[in-house]
């Protein structure tokens, strides 16, 4: 019979002081707070199978209007959703998995079947020589910028334990030079690049700065156009410490400078943006707490 574990836990909450929003006299400021878990049901020597849920909400407090549509721009937002994946190795050392996931992302989520989605992600390693690999995936998330499904390759590169490169998409590296420093970065299309450099002052004590460009996308209950979807933007430089409070846990806290933000609305990502608003640079602060249970 297999074993059962359990996963980790992860909170987090961000805070965006008012800013002026441009174009309007109006501000717009955010508080953020985001919850996820993985529970491993089923662990063997060659398959798993883990249950995933998260919920993340979005408080804006802003007397903005969306400009084209003429409505307030919405005060809350809510990112809801549960999963299952699965994982098996065979004996040739292939590992294939994939993944399926239900929720609803949405300023009312779940009020009718139109503000629910179904997401899928497949993924195949076929391992080249003792170190390396070839990974191909297939990605599927309607909440994504790219609402359909995105092939990946990638030619997982290991030359040391000190160095590793996912060559392709999705791209990733990790570098650490020393025992000190540790340096990684990150690409997905469209709008996702994460880049951090860190330092470790010991085991449990570690500084560290990054830079990111992300997106978020949701479905507003009250849009006209079924497919049209709300989209979010913004750039931040941070800067952070992360603590090992234990063996079984990390705490970060962090600041620093969000910059190119805005959000429309629109069928995809590189459609004609319509309800555009945009918002003032300004600091922010936040901080983050992992548990391993």
């Amino acid at each position: 019979m297999g074993q059962q574990s359990q996963g980790p836990f992860r909170y987090s909450a961000i805070w965006f002081p008012s800013r002026p929003v441009e174009g309007q006299n109006a501000n717009w400021g955010l508080v953020g707070q985001d919850l996820s878990f993985m529970h491993s049901l089923w662990t063997d020597q060659a398959d798993a199978l883990m249950f995933t849920a998260g919920v993340s909400n979005r408080l804006i407090e802003t007397d903005a209007i969306m400009p084209d549509s003429g409505q307030p721009y919405p005060s809350e937002l809510w990112n809801a959703h549960v999963g299952l994946m699965y994982r098996r190795q065979f004996d040739n050392g292939w590992i294939a998995g994939g993944g399926v996931s239900f929720g609803s992302a949405s300023d009312h989520p779940f009020a009718s079947i139109h503000e629910m989605e179904i997401g899928m992600n497949a993924m195949l390693r076929i391992p080249q020589g003792e170190h390396n690999a070839w990974v191909f995936t297939l990605m599927y998330s309607p909440m994504s910028e790219i609402a359909f499904p995105i092939p990946g390759v990638a030619f997982s590169w290991n030359p040391s334990d000190e160095f590793h490169m996912n060559v392709g998409l999705p791209f990733q590296v990790t570098y650490k030079p020393t025992k000190q420093w540790l340096y990684t970065a990150m690409y997905m299309p469209i709008h996702t690049i994460h880049v951090k450099a860190k330092y470790l002052f010991g085991e449990r004590l570690g500084a560290f700065v990054a830079y990111d460009w992300s997106s978020e996308v949701y479905e507003l209950a009250d849009r006209v156009v079924d497919n049209e979807r709300f989209f979010m933007y913004d750039e931040r430089a941070t800067v952070g410490l992360e603590a090992s409070l234990a063996k079984f846990a990390t705490a970060t806290v962090m600041g620093g400078y969000a910059f190119n933000r805005y959000s429309y609305q629109a069928t995809s990502w590189n459609s004609t943006e319509l309800d555009r608003v945009n918002v003032d640079p300004g600091p922010f602060v936040a901080a983050q707490l992992i548990i391993r249970y």
